[in-house]
């Protein structure tokens, strides 16, 4: 089981990498671009950034400086944003989904602690930010050892 589907992943790094160039003078990026350098098919991209689009966190323009650009800024995009709208809902289980799914829905032992660890995962994924993966990705690239001693504390 997947909770992170692979076409999620790949709406994760593209956007990451639209982050990176968030606020930069030539921030729109080519959907050719995102495809070659974050390992996905050209096809695949250009879905999954038309379906970013509608969700509202990626703009486009056409022309030959056009491609693609972040609409908002990598902070204010968390990554179950982006889970709810490549995927869905995020769900550990059918059980989860609502209401009278279930036949043992009210005398389940399982399904408060799958609702338990779904709540976290959702809280969790709510609190990261584009913003916070980007950090982190400049802190590994790190080689003055700052990154490392704040991990340790």
């Amino acid at each position: 089981m997947d909770v992170i589907r692979r076409n999620t992943d790949y709406a994760l790094r593209a956007l990451v990498h639209l982050g990176r160039a968030y606020g930069k003078s030539s921030s729109h990026v080519s959907s050719r671009e995102i495809a070659a350098e974050e390992d996905i098919s050209y096809q695949l991209a250009c879905k999954l950034l038309q379906k970013m689009q509608k969700a509202g966190f990626v703009e486009s323009s056409m022309g030959p400086f056009g491609g693609f650009r972040l609409k908002r800024a990598p902070g204010t995009i968390s990554l179950l944003d982006v889970v709810e709208a490549i995927q869905g809902p995020l769900s550990l289980n059918r059980c989860l989904v609502g209401r009278n799914v279930c036949s043992h829905e009210g005398k389940c032992p399982i399904r408060p602690k799958l609702a338990g660890l779904q709540e976290y995962m959702g809280d969790y994924l709510r609190g990261v930010t584009l913003d916070s993966v980007i950090e982190g990705d400049e802190a590994a690239g790190d080689t003055t050892g700052k990154s490392q001693e704040r991990r340790k504390r």
